[in-house]
Formats: C-alpha cells, structure tokens, sequence
C-alpha cells in the first residue's frame, strides 16, 4: 500500500496536523487510513491471514451468533474454503481482522455453490437459476462477518475510528463484487435474510430474491446479483472506495494451485 500524500510510513501515527487534514475528507475516504482491505486472498498465497479470517467466523458464527458449533481450535472452516477467494479488512493499529466475506468459486462442472446444496427446492427462478450460466462465470459471497466488539473497544480504538464501523460491511460489498467482476464470474449469488436485502438495496445494490424462503440459521432466500451490472453503474455512495488505493488485491489462485491444495 503506498502512502497517501496527507500521511506517512505510520498511518496510524496521528498529529494534530494530521487528524485536522483527516477530517476534512469523507467517512470512505478517511477509511483507508485506518483500515487495510485486501481481497482475493486465499489458502494458497496467505495460510496465515485465512487462519485470521477463519478465527473471526468462528467469534462471530460460533461464539456469538451461535449459527455453528465451538471448535477447540476456534476455527470456523468448511468443504467450501478450499475454492474460495476472501475479502479481509484489518484495522492497522491492532493487527486484527475485523471484517470478512468469501467468494466461492466453481472451478469445474462437478462443483456447486453453497445456495445450490442449501436451497435446491427454493431455486424457483429460471431466468437467474445457476445452471443458466456457465460454471465459470458464477460465484457465491458467503460467511460475511463483523467483529462487533471492535466498536466498543474505547482502550485501544478511538471514537473517531469507532464512527467508521458502519463503512466495513459497505467494503466487503464492494470488494467482494469488485472480485466477482475481475475473476470473470459476473452472475453471483447469495442466502440472504430479509434485512440484508433491504440494507443492500438501500445502499443501491441491485439484489434480486429468486426463490423462497429457506430455513437456514433463521429463514434467508437465495438471491442474484449481476456484479458488472453493479460495477459498471456504481451507486454513488461507493464512489469514493473505488477511487480509494489503499485496497490490496491479490491474484487469484488458479485450478492448478487449488488441485495442488487438495493434493
């Protein structure tokens, strides 16, 4: 990540000068001076940041949702990881991950998405059905995850950093659609609950219910979303993340990694 002009090395390191030029920039510009955000990260280029990852899933899901079991190793993983690229934001100071999602990919014909396996009987609508479109043009954003301790944590998070907290689901939309688009798999799809498809919605995302309801850690509908659609029409209120270049992006791994994974 290069160092913007206003700071230096140390982002994180605030004089008054510079928490004075800060505040005259938006809520999403200001983000990146704070936050990391790096997408497409795997198991085969960074083990280490998808343990981090897996960790936060396993406080959010396990510990405190309550959606999976307790893992001895505090780890929440499953089947769908292993072709699964992720999106995690870090918060600079304390070296944390605080934010996550995941795509999951189909890298042949044998492979499903997990609406695909959870929702088979819901998928009612034709024109948006994942077998309308090639498997490798498809993907699933799944597992998104917020600490929620991170903005009650006045020790070691300032209030001013604290007041950003609603701007890292908004990234991890972003990004994660952002990483559909530049994997070439445009037609994507999700198991939302009814107030995540009026949060998307409201936030100018295009999601489209294409089934029933599925009873699935409480009751979500299999949705679609055309992320060049998105991209290409971006709602105003993401503009200033994508002229943001404070995000990481990593190269994807190919079929060939991934077999040597599985290996």
């Amino acid at each position: 990540m290069q160092p913007n002009s206003m700071l230096d090395q140390n982002p994180t390191k605030a004089t008054p000068e510079k928490v004075c030029n800060l505040f005259h920039l938006s809520p999403l510009h200001r983000f990146g001076h704070y936050f990391d955000v790096e997408s497409g990260v795997n198991q085969m280029m960074s083990p280490i940041k998808c343990v981090e990852i897996y960790k936060l899933r396993h406080k959010v899901y396990c510990e405190t949702l309550g959606y999976e079991p307790i893992y001895d190793n505090g780890i929440e993983k499953d089947n769908f990881d292993i072709r699964s690229h992720h999106v995690a934001i870090t918060h600079q100071k304390l070296g944390t991950v605080i934010g996550c999602t995941r795509v999951v990919n189909c890298f042949d014909e044998t492979d499903l998405l997990p609406v695909e396996v959870l929702a088979e009987k819901q998928l009612l609508d034709a024109e948006y059905h994942p077998n309308k479109f090639g498997r490798e043009n498809i993907c699933e954003i799944s597992r998104l995850a917020v600490d929620q301790e991170f903005k009650q944590n006045l020790d070691e998070v300032t209030a001013h950093e604290q007041s950003l907290y609603p701007y890292i689901a908004l990234h991890l939309y972003y990004s994660s659609l952002k990483l559909a688009v530049e994997s070439n798999r445009p037609h994507v799809y999700l198991l939302s609950e009814s107030k995540l498809i009026r949060c998307m919605r409201m936030e100018g995302i295009n999601i489209i219910p294409i089934g029933d309801y599925v009873a699935h850690k409480g009751l979500r509908k299999p949705c679609y979303i055309n992320a060049q659609e998105f991209i290409d029409n971006l709602p105003k209120k993401f503009l200033p993340i994508s002229q943001n270049k404070y995000v990481k992006s990593q190269l994807p791994a190919t079929s060939v990694e991934l077999s040597a994974i599985k290996a």
